[in-house]
């Protein structure tokens, strides 16, 4: 029983510890990147009239939205995993 515990518990902290890293790289990746590329940070992209910098930077909604949803995602497996764990223990 406490096995699984641990083991969730170890399931929880790697998922946090690469989202955290995952999203601290995505957001502070622009602000580096306009330090040290501001070349090619301002040429224009693929959509006309918009440099990169702006599309790097309206593309961060989005991956805000999905690693909301992610982390929903994952919570709600997580918390079925605790109730089966007490569902386990009260039997």
């Amino acid at each position: 029983m406490e096995e699984h515990i641990w083991r969730l518990i170890y399931e929880k902290k790697r998922m946090m510890t690469l989202s955290l890293g995952l999203v601290f790289l995505f957001y502070f990746l622009l602000p580096l990147s306009l330090i040290f590329f501001p070349d090619v940070m301002n040429r224009i992209s693929f959509i006309q009239g918009m440099s990169w910098a702006w599309l790097y930077g309206f593309l961060q909604i989005p991956m805000t939205w999905m690693m909301g949803w992610i982390y929903h995602v994952k919570a709600k497996n997580f918390d079925r995993k605790v109730e089966e764990i007490k569902q386990g223990e009260l039997l």
